[in-house]
Formats: C-alpha cells, sequence, structure tokens
C-alpha cells in the first residue's frame, strides 16, 4: 500500500502502535470521526470508546479500545494520545470485570465497564 495515512497510537511515554492504514476511526467526543487521506488538519478530543482501523472495504483489521485522549490529524497521519489502551483482541468479558473490580479510581472502572458493555452487546469473538 503506497498511499494512506500514517497511524500512531501512544501512551504517556510509550508508543504502542505504528503503522500505514487506509482509514482510522476514533471515537471523538462529538461522535466518531473517519480519517482518510488528504484529510483537513484537526484537533479532536477523544471520549472512552473503540479505535478502529479499517481496510479499504471499511472491514476492521485493528480494533482498540482507548481511555480519552486526543487525535492529531495532520499531514496524511492521525496521532493518538491516550492515557490506556488495550487490544480488542487481548481482552474479554471476565479479563474485564476481573480489572474493573481491582481498579482504585472511578474512571478506571467507568473505562473497563465501557470494554464489558460493548463486548455484551456485540460478541464477535
Amino acid at each position: 500500500m503506497e498511499k494512506g495515512i500514517i497511524f500512531r497510537i501512544s501512551r504517556p511515554y510509550k508508543v504502542y502502535r505504528t503503522a500505514k492504514v487506509d482509514k482510522v476511526v476514533v471515537p471523538g467526543v462529538n461522535g466518531d470521526l473517519t480519517v482518510l487521506r488528504d484529510r483537513a488538519p484537526s484537533l479532536v478530543l477523544l471520549r472512552n470508546g473503540l479505535l478502529q482501523v479499517l481496510d479499504t472495504a471499511n472491514k476492521p483489521i485493528e480494533r482498540y479500545f482507548i481511555k480519552g485522549g486526543i487525535a492529531d490529524i495532520a499531514r496524511n497521519r492521525c496521532a493518538v494520545s491516550t492515557e490506556k489502551v488495550v487490544s480488542y483482541e487481548n481482552i474479554d468479558i471476565a479479563k474485564a470485570t476481573e480489572k474493573r473490580d481491582a481498579a482504585v479510581h472511578d474512571d478506571d472502572k467507568a473505562y473497563y465497564q465501557m470494554i464489558i458493555d460493548y463486548l455484551g452487546t456485540f460478541p464477535s469473538k
């Protein structure tokens, strides 16, 4: 794939993933936003939700649960900075429930509850 966008997702002090992709759907606070090649520069405030990397047929090829953050979109790149990121493939309801129950802070509990709710509603694993 020679065309596309450079996608990077990072947490404080660590780059989690970098790749060249076709499309990225980010969970903006005002609704989901699809990032395409040659999109106007934007800075998007993110909510807790599911970030998806899509192929040319709009099928998700990578999915991540993120805990808020920002997306800096410019010059065919999408740089997402978030507090927490969990790959969709690496979590299930049991793990999320365990992490929610062990969480000390209410915002962490809400993050894992969001994951539980999503996996309970869309059980595609």
